[in-house]
């Protein structure tokens, strides 16, 4: 017998069942004014779309063009679009049967049976007892699913038998996720094609045998027995994606997660990694949900050597691992508190085994690059209030680094409360205060010594608003600040205790220009501000901890300070003059600039040239940006000197246009904090080369030292029912004993076989 598949969207997965419970016992003529003369038993009465209550107390209603009773046999026949309700559930078929000698029911020609969750069921001829907990079915299909979103999936099978109200046994089975149309004669991306097939609803698993994969119709796979949850069921343990590849530190390498549910709001994922360069290696990635947070945990371990870039070993044997974990949790619903664990046994065993997250934020503040950050805080926030408290740990994997004089955070703190005057302005009031505590003394990068140090900061800021004359707009402004410090450079002097009382007020005016037209609008706004501050107020014995890489650029450029930390401060008079103009055109293009420059009363020792706060002027800076109907978005920073050669430019990029999805980032900066100038480009994009096919390209490059950080090439197969890729990838960064290497991945995924792309966790 040859299967087919109907043409059905593809939606999501449910429960293999029979729709409809009691069926009557009794059947009851419907009753009539005038009751006619009796007729013979087998008498055929013929209705048009009148309900015949089969079972009142049951409530199942019976609707059919004809209907037929033999008291004979006591076989009643409904034909001719018969239709069978029964509450929420429903049965459709050319013709019913209902024995009540035997107590079944028969339905024949075009069944359709509608349960109550919409699951829809279709047969050539179903044969059940009363109550439709048990039967048989002839040229079964069913789509099932399509809950929360998920994709619906097809299964058809030659006969279908019921039994224990719970178990479904198929023969020659066919199941599928993908969209199939019979009139064009296509195949299915991928389906699963079976001699037997058994659906146990108390399980909540499909179980195979014989099972065959087929890909575009093609068979790939045989496995004598596969089983994976029923798509009705909620989140279940089984395998996952995996990850398989071909790498030249770690060798042919395949790595298959499984998925052990352990509550509804509680999952852990176990990801052993075998290759053939190095020892298995294994992952973790567990959440617990609460009702009050979450708890987020990946992790992983081996006991291995030390390998380079060609998977040649050396050093110790020993266990190796790392862990980045967070959580957060609602104290009330004002305050939360949190953590952040970042932490691994070798500086590079992230770059080894290829373990992303390094740089993800996990609580209060982010980490640096190739630095690790753990962390504990608290926070609280009110319209007019907010608070933090935390302690940070930090782990540094950089060649230079070394970890007793990179400090620990303990603690920092920082309040504010703002008081609103409505048309007479607002007063913020801060306090801050911090602990940095190390081992060892460190050279800071500007020469200075640093062991311990502490500071204590209370501050208070006024601004408001006023417009005035022709639409003139004044901004006041106004800040004092008293800092205390504790300072220990570790010499025979011992702590030093030392305070300063600084101060700043001007204030910024600009006047908008508004010019309407059809079809385009335009602002020009001149922007200048003015300010003085305490002079001579940073004092060479207060270390700079917290003011090491900053930049006066056009984010900064209007306000009091350009400074946004505390251990550095901006002194004297101060001014800034700038445009900023954008341009509406239409809906869909807009474009926008912004170019100043700042000046100084005299040049600071205290700031480097990076600041660029060291002269008495600074370099013009500007930024221009352009959004051309969400086609094409482009973005560029700049910083020029006198004679306009830039010292620094960053350009950001984005284009979704035809078929062409992609974003860069180029940057070029004439100096570094090292000394030495940068130049590089961060890219990804695709190339649909139809509606499902697609090239795809990832690039990061160092073009100052041309040499690819990292590159990725690959093509990628995606449809409703399933996503493939395909990509050589090579790095090409060189840290100690890890140089450049190569790798060839494969993913695929089959929706439908155990979940999406997350496996169907919460």
């Amino acid at each position: 017998m040859v299967l087919r598949l109907s043409c059905l969207a593809s939606v999501a997965f449910a429960t293999l069942s029979w729709g409809a419970p009691a069926f009557a016992q009794e059947t009851q003529p419907t009753p009539s004014p005038a009751p006619p003369s009796p007729t013979p038993s087998n008498q055929t009465v013929r209705t048009t779309t009148v309900a015949q209550p089969v079972a009142q107390d049951n409530e199942v209603i019976l609707k059919a063009d004809q209907f037929q009773e033999n008291s004979d046999t006591s076989v009643i026949t409904a034909s001719g679009n018969v239709e069978i309700r029964v509450g929420p559930r429903m049965m459709k078929a050319d013709r019913v049967i209902y024995d009540r000698t035997t107590e079944t029911v028969r339905a024949q020609g075009h069944v359709q049976i509608t349960d109550e969750s919409g699951q829809v069921q279709f047969a050539d001829e179903i044969e059940a007892d009363q109550d439709f907990r048990n039967g048989f079915a002839t040229r079964f299909s069913a789509r099932m699913g399509g809950k929360n979103g998920q994709q619906q999936g097809i299964v058809t099978a030659s006969s279908a038998v019921r039994t224990d109200g719970v178990r479904n046994s198929l023969e020659q089975v066919i199941f599928t996720n993908c969209p199939i149309c019979e009139e064009t004669g296509t195949d299915p991306t991928w389906a699963l094609r079976a001699r037997r097939a058994t659906l146990d609803q108390n399980d909540q698993m499909i179980s195979y045998q014989d099972a065959v994969l087929e890909l575009a119709g093609i068979p790939v796979l045989y496995v004598p027995w596969f089983a994976h949850p029923d798509p009705n069921s909620e989140r279940r343990s089984g395998l996952l994606i995996p990850d398989i590849g071909v790498s030249s530190r770690l060798g042919a390498f395949y790595e298959q997660p499984y998925l052990f549910v352990i509550s509804p709001s509680e999952d852990l994922v176990v990801a052993p990694m075998l290759s053939t360069n190095v020892k298995p290696l294994v992952k973790l990635d567990y959440r617990h949900r609460f009702f009050s947070g979450l708890i987020e945990a990946q992790g992983s371990f081996t006991h291995e050597q030390d390998f380079d870039s060609d998977g040649n070993k050396f050093g110790d044997d020993t266990w190796r691992s790392h862990l980045y974990a967070s959580g957060r949790f609602d104290i009330n619903k004002d305050w939360q508190w949190g953590f952040g664990v970042e932490s691994q046994t070798d500086d590079l065993y992230d770059h080894r085994y290829d373990i992303d997250g390094e740089n993800e934020l996990r609580g209060l503040i982010a980490s640096q690059p190739r630095q690790l950050l753990t962390q504990l805080y608290t926070t609280a926030q009110q319209p007019d209030f907010y608070f933090e408290a935390g302690t940070f740990l930090f782990q540094g994997l950089r060649a230079t680094d070394i970890d007793s004089q990179i400090p620990t955070v303990a603690p920092a703190l920082f309040a504010q409360k703002v008081f609103d005057f409505g048309a007479g302005g607002q007063i913020a009031a801060n306090f801050n205060a911090v602990g940095l505590f190390r081992n060892d003394v460190a050279t800071l990068p500007n020469g200075q010594l640093s062991l311990n140090s502490a500071r204590a900061t209370v501050s208070a800021e006024y601004g408001s608003q006023t417009v005035f004359g022709p639409g003139l707009v004044f901004e006041p402004f106004a800040s004092g600040r008293g800092d205390v410090y504790r300072i220990d450079a570790g010499g025979a002097a011992g702590p030093q205790d030392l305070s300063r009382f600084l101060g700043v007020a001007g204030g910024q005016i600009s006047y908008p220009l508004i010019s309407r037209s059809a079809g385009m609008d335009i602002i020009v706004e001149p922007i200048m501000m003015a300010a003085y501050g305490t002079p001579d107020a940073n004092n060479p014995i207060i270390p700079n901890e917290d003011s090491l890489v900053f930049e006066a650029d056009e984010t900064n450029l209007f306000k009091p300070s350009a400074v946004t930390n505390y251990d550095l401060w901006e002194g004297g008079a101060r001014a800034a003059v700038g445009v900023n103009a954008t341009a509406q055109v239409g809906k869909d293009f807009e474009f926008s600039a912004l170019v100043g420059r700042r000046w100084r009363e005299q040049a600071d020792p205290s700031f480097n040239k990076l600041s660029n706060l060291s002269q008495e002027n600074s370099d013009y800076v500007a930024a221009v940006k352009a959004d051309l109907a969400k086609v094409v978005e482009v973005g560029a920073r700049f910083r020029m000197n006198d004679d306009l050669s830039v010292n620094r430019v960053d350009v950001n990029a984005g284009v979704n246009f035809w078929r062409i999805r992609g974003d860069a980032r180029y940057f070029k900066v004439s100096e570094t904090p090292s000394g030495a100038p940068d130049e590089g480009i961060n890219w990804n994009g695709s190339f649909a080369v139809d509606d499902h096919w697609a090239a795809v390209v990832r690039q990061s490059r160092n073009i100052a030292q041309n040499e690819d950080i990292r590159l990725s090439l690959g093509v990628r197969y995606q449809d409703e029912c399933s996503y493939f890729l395909i990509a050589y990838e090579r790095s090409g960064g060189r840290d100690r004993t890890l140089g450049p290497s190569e790798a060839i991945r494969f993913t695929f995924a089959l929706t439908g076989l155990g979940g999406g792309a997350d496996g169907g966790r919460f």
